[in-house]
């Protein structure tokens, strides 16, 4: 895939400005990129099951809303439920994140995200991502790979795509960003509410 291709990648998804705790190991020079079975194969269990039991709530919690309004008991209690097992996968997936290699996103989308830092990286280098969501209780684990690098006051400014990451994955990453988008329109709602009153 062409750069312009990448570059079209991140654009291919809105972006809304959001700090996440980010994970970034570059590959080594002479790493060989892993195929997607090797991806799949060195993905840490947590992030499997995060992913596996993110999905399992989002459908079992959307079928019994479609129910009638009998279900309304039903609901909030397999919500707080949910709430329960979100506190579990939360601090088992944030056991994943090394200080070390913490950085925070600037920017955030399903198709990348963007971060400030004085490291000196190049466009094409690769690394092993992982990305902490816990308002989601969630967490992935892909391969993103940096697209754009701008010179920004002590360091510079990179835009990053997700170059190899499991489908089920992008969906949580989606309805992250979607979920962001509708607490940021409904602070925006509040705040112009507030003013309007006075």
């Amino acid at each position: 895939m062409l750069l312009e291709e990448k570059q079209k990648l991140y654009q291919e998804f809105f972006t809304l400005p959001l700090n996440l705790n980010v994970n970034l190991t570059p590959f080594a020079l002479d790493e060989k990129i892993p195929n997607e079975m090797e991806f799949l194969a060195e993905m840490p269990y947590s992030f499997k099951l995060a992913t596996q039991v993110n999905s399992i709530e989002a459908d079992s919690l959307r079928a019994v809303g479609s129910l009638s309004n009998q279900s309304e008991e039903l609901f909030n209690f397999l919500k707080l439920q949910s709430q329960k097992i979100d506190l579990i996968m939360s601090y088992i997936v944030m056991q994943e994140d090394d200080q070390e290699q913490r950085y925070i996103t600037k920017e955030f989308g399903a198709g990348g995200f963007s971060i400030n830092l004085n490291q000196d990286w190049h466009i094409d280098q690769v690394f092993r991502l992982k990305i902490f969501m816990p308002e989601e209780a969630s967490a992935v684990y892909c391969y993103v790979e940096i697209v754009e690098k701008k010179p920004f006051e002590q360091g510079f400014e990179y835009k990053f795509v997700y170059s190899q990451i499991r489908d089920e994955d992008r969906e949580i990453l989606v309805r992250t960003a979607l979920h962001q988008q509708s607490k940021h329109l409904r602070k925006l709602a509040q705040e112009k509410s507030n003013q309007t009153e006075k």
